[in-house]
């Protein structure tokens, strides 16, 4: 299925989906819960929601994520326990470090920070877009 044939409410869904499905989301809305205060207009938050989709695909492991969720009727939710996650949380706690940990051949634990890349042209547009809605950021 591609983002295009899909609806800004279930872009939306997804991505919140796949930040409440995450264990440290919690910590983090508590942290800023000042962002979920954050009005968005309604256009404009499904314009970011479509190009952090992009971000995310840039990663081939979040990519199937995303598909896989996409395919599903009706994503299982992991809300913990917020009843809305205001999508302004949502990305900006999907922007964040990543840290995966990958069984080696020798059948060992290690884990990688990941990092997204910075010269990625579609995260500079949504960090400036993100920034300018931000009380004294500049568009």
């Amino acid at each position: 299925m591609t983002d295009q044939a899909l609806t800004d409410a279930r872009i939306s869904g997804l991505l919140r989906t796949l930040a409440t499905a995450d264990p440290d989301f919690n910590a983090f809305a508590q942290r800023y819960a000042s962002l979920a205060a954050q009005p968005i207009p309604e256009d404009q938050a499904a314009a970011l929601s479509r190009e952090l989709l992009g971000v995310l695909r840039e990663s081939p492991e979040q990519a199937q994520q995303i598909d896989a969720l996409a395919r599903t009727a009706d994503p299982q939710r992991f809300d913990g326990g917020l009843a809305s996650v205001p999508i302004l949380l949502a990305i900006t706690f999907l922007l964040r470090t990543h840290i995966r940990f990958k069984r080696r051949a020798d059948g060992k634990w290690e884990f990688e920070i990941e990092h997204k890349p910075a010269e990625s042209k579609l995260l500079t547009q949504l960090l400036q877009k993100l920034s300018g809605l931000l009380p004294g950021g500049e568009g």
